[in-house]
């Protein structure tokens, strides 16, 4: 009998437990490794995005050795008025997240009819980790900016537009982009993390070269995975929803619906996506952050809110099922309304904690927040972005769902023009108006789905129970 190394041993194990895996949550051949690079990019932009408004405070705004930084100060002042520092940062923060999402839909139509999507995924790699290793410079920091979320933006897309191509079955492509979900938000949790630690220890520019490093860990990891993707994606996805989506208005490809649920998730996330600007600079002067003599680095906030993420993905998808199987089933419109109510009830509780009690703000109102809009999430995210990739035309897959990443384009113009009212509004005020937008994102869902149907009623499943014979089967 031939012996095996431990090396191939180990392989061969590893690769059972890939499969095991697959097998356990009915996941495609390939999507592991998708998910894998969408970490990596996830764990740069998450690492960026919880320092970003800081050091540019810190180290951009109001320097004349920052190119382009004055120029940039007085457009934006001509436009609003007199800015503070947290105002222009807050700007700057909320244009380059927009641009960021405003790429997605280009670089999906740059996958879709000139580079193909594994070409404009190295391009935004690249454009990624050139523009990551401009900003430590910090000369051209705001040139490297623009680069990385150019860059970003056409990655995101056009893995999303991969990743819908792998399923057949609206149900399961609802499902895998929940686990998908999970896997880019362990990118979330470890990207803060590891940035923030090493700001603290090495300063700031320390946490780009990280950043740049993991986009490049990503884009190998894709090129030794890209043939076997290839080969695993279907040549055209199946518009047959599933049986269950066919009862479901949204699933079954009505565009005022469609339309009208990619309204509400915009809303959500204009509520959602302040999570990495004014909540940040809110928790580190007004929360309590220390705790036996050790103070909480407020990036790692943004670890919590990816760790709380990838721990609700499971729980949810369990609820659904158990509504599911009493008869009570969400539609892609019921888990948007669902999700937006929870983000605004996550506001509100931002805001009911900057109205009760003088002193500093106990850090279970910030975890609470979290929670809640974790939840928002979880619920939103998959909903949506499956009813696109199901609904879309296969000739412009990458345009629809950089359509459907707009949501970010517009959420983040929103997080920079509506944290420039952080200083001049009440806490509480300032809360309570985004608790009001994702309300309004509810609403929306609610009436694009009608009265009582967002909620899809079907029959219990109590037929399948042993020794049981289904009502509909009994002999007459």
């Amino acid at each position: 009998m031939p012996r095996i190394s431990p090396v191939g041993g180990e392989a061969e194990r590893m690769t059972g437990v890939m499969k095991s895996v697959r097998r356990r949550f009915g996941l495609p051949e390939g999507f592991l490794a998708l998910a894998g690079t969408e970490f990596w990019e996830r764990f740069a932009l998450a690492g960026v995005k919880s320092m970003l408004t800081l050091v540019l405070i810190d180290h951009v705004v109001g320097r004349a050795d920052v190119f382009g930084s004055g120029a940039a100060e007085r457009a934006l002042e001509g436009w609003f008025g007199p800015l503070s520092a947290a105002g222009f940062a807050s700007q700057i923060y909320g244009m380059a997240n927009a641009l960021l999402y405003l790429s997605v839909p280009l670089g999906g139509l740059l996958g879709d009819r000139v580079a193909g999507p594994r070409g404009a995924v190295y391009l935004g790699g690249g454009a990624m980790v050139a523009g990551l290793l401009l900003m430590p410079t910090r000369l051209f920091f705001l040139p490297g900016l623009i680069l990385f979320a150019t860059g970003a933006g056409t990655l995101k897309g056009n893995l999303s537009t991969v990743v819908g191509t792998l399923f057949n079955d609206d149900a399961a492509r609802r499902r895998g982009f929940a686990c998908y979900l999970g896997v880019l938000n362990a990118g979330v949790i470890c990207g803060p993390f590891v940035c923030g630690a090493l700001a603290v220890v090495g300063g700031w520019r320390w946490s780009m070269m990280a950043a740049a490093v993991a986009v490049s860990i990503g884009l190998a990891g894709y090129h030794l995975a890209a043939r076997r993707i290839a080969v695993a994606a279907p040549a055209k996805r199946s518009p047959a929803p599933s049986p269950a989506d066919a009862r479901d208005p949204a699933g079954a490809g009505d565009l005022a619906r469609v339309v009208a649920a990619l309204l509400a998730v915009f809303l959500c996330f204009g509520a959602y996506e302040q999570i990495g600007n004014m909540f940040l600079v809110w928790a580190r002067t007004q929360v309590a952050l220390e705790a036996f003599g050790w103070r909480l680095p407020v990036p790692w906030l943004l670890s919590l809110d990816g760790l709380f993420t990838l721990a609700l993905v499971p729980l949810t998808q369990i609820g659904l099922k158990a509504l599911a199987r009493r008869g009570l089933a969400l539609g892609a419109l019921g888990q948007i309304a669902l999700g937006c109510a929870a983000c605004a009830l996550g506001n509100l509780v931002l805001a009911a904690s900057a109205t009760i009690g003088t002193g500093a703000v106990p850090i279970v109102a910030p975890l609470a927040y979290l929670l809640l809009i974790d939840v928002a999430i979880v619920l939103v995210w998959p909903a949506g972005l499956s009813l696109v990739t199901a609904s879309a035309p296969a000739r412009f897959t990458g345009l629809w769902v950089g359509i459907f990443y707009l949501h970010g384009f517009f959420a983040n113009l929103w997080v920079g023009f509506g944290g420039a009212f952080y200083e001049r509004m009440a806490p509480a005020q300032f809360w309570a108006l985004h608790a009001l937008l994702a309300a309004a994102g509810a609403g929306v869902a609610l009436a694009a789905a009608g009265a009582g149907a967002w909620v899809r009623r079907s029959p219990p499943r109590h037929g399948r129970r042993r020794g049981r014979i289904p009502r509909r089967a009994a002999p007459r």
